[in-house]
């Protein structure tokens, strides 16, 4: 996700009082009418939270404890998980990982394959386009998208929240540079609150600078570590939680399809939740406040792709007048996009208050190349321009 201009404070989902509804998503249970506003989060398909309750899960099969969760970083330890039915009935299905590579060491399983001596990244400006002016040369190709990133199984002995830095990065076949879709450095950590009995905290995820391609592996290359504090003239210091690489292969799948899988490491687990999309084209959506409250306001974007039912977060947090964002979206072809849009007052007391709390959400079906604009006009005093741009992957 890049972002111009926004802040980074969450933002609450909203009490739905005005705004533009569409028909629900195939995947979306019977029962759910169009047009039918609800603040019931249980009825609401777009509904996502943080504060799942960890006492909810009962009986033989709950989730592992912070005491009992697993601990593997070498080949036998992980394999010892692998053959362990309970590990997939208590938890996301393991991914076999590798250590990181190290240039002091060289030699790596997947060094050559994915030119990890090359830490350069993919941005957003060297991502390359099909010039279609004269004849169009467009084609679809499989895609990854992400859609949750947690840590599990981390024992917090700090008080307060934990400050996590680091990144998770991607890298395909198309082009074997660092895509990242998180990354944060130790002066600019991530504050998030780790659950007590099961250690699992979500991360905000961030878009990758195109679409990961998925011709049959792709990498996944991650590093985290959480800031402990010291001594003023010491400066913050870094706890390394988990590290390594881990490698996803799609081998005779011929349907989109989704996957939780869970890397295991020595002090911590890491979740990652993400759609294998067949045949896909890349959404870049980009979002622009064109005007808004002299106070701000919090802005909710998210997104829905396929017809999977999965709500994708593309940004949450604060924005101003001028605030620009931009994210990239994997989309079968002939299928579409789901949007959706929240703006609610800021929790400050002020004047901001008086805002309502609105939501729009419009859905746009997906093609080779083209754009589609438009001006969402949340209230009286809140506009938004929605850009949707197609390309395929080159």
């Amino acid at each position: 996700m890049e972002v111009d201009g926004c802040g980074d404070e969450p933002a609450p989902s909203p009490v739905l009082v005005r705004g533009k509804k569409r028909p629900p998503s195939p995947s979306t249970s019977p029962g759910h009418g169009e047009g039918s506003p609800t603040s019931d989060e249980d009825d609401n398909p777009w509904a996502v939270t943080d504060d799942e309750d960890e006492d909810e899960y009962q009986g033989k099969y709950r989730p592992f404890t912070v005491d009992e969760f697993p601990r593997a970083s070498t080949y036998d330890e992980q394999d010892a998980l692998d053959t362990n039915p309970e590990i997939s009935l208590r938890g996301p299905k393991l991914l076999w990982s590798v250590r990181p590579f190290k240039p002091e060491i060289g030699r790596h399983p997947c060094g050559a394959y994915y030119q990890l001596s090359n830490e350069s990244e993919i941005s957003v400006n060297n991502v390359r386009t099909i010039d279609c002016s004269n004849k169009c040369r467009c084609h679809v190709m499989d895609l990854l998208q992400f859609i949750d990133l947690k840590i599990a199984g981390y024992r917090h002995a700090q008080p307060g929240s934990a400050k996590i830095f680091g990144f998770f990065a991607t890298r395909d076949r198309i082009e074997p540079l660092r895509n990242y879709v998180y990354r944060r450095e130790i002066g600019n950590c991530e504050v998030v609150t780790v659950k007590p009995k099961t250690g699992m905290a979500r991360l905000s995820l961030g878009s990758p600078a195109r679409g990961i391609g998925m011709t049959s592996h792709v990498l996944f290359e991650f590093k985290l570590c959480v800031r402990s504090e010291a001594p003023p003239e010491n400066g913050p210091k870094d706890d390394l939680l988990i590290a390594g690489c881990a490698e996803f292969s799609k081998i005779m799948e011929t349907k989109s399809f989704i996957q939780n899988r869970r890397i295991y490491g020595e002090k911590c687990g890491l979740d990652v939740k993400f759609l294998v999309v067949m045949n896909a084209v890349q959404a870049f959506v980009d979002v622009e406040i064109l005007r808004a409250p002299a106070c701000g306001f919090n802005l909710n974007l998210y997104a829905k792709t396929s017809g999977f039912s999965d709500v994708i977060r593309l940004y949450r947090g604060s924005a101003d007048t001028g605030c620009r964002m931009s994210s990239v979206v994997a989309v079968e072809i002939r299928s579409y996009l789901d949007l959706r849009i929240e703006g609610t007052p800021k929790d400050d007391g002020g004047v901001s208050q008086e805002l309502l709390s609105c939501v729009w959400e419009d859905s746009f079906d997906s093609c080779y190349h083209g754009e589609v604009d438009k001006v969402v006009d949340l209230d009286e005093s809140t506009s938004i321009s929605v850009k949707i741009t197609w390309r395929s992957v080159d």
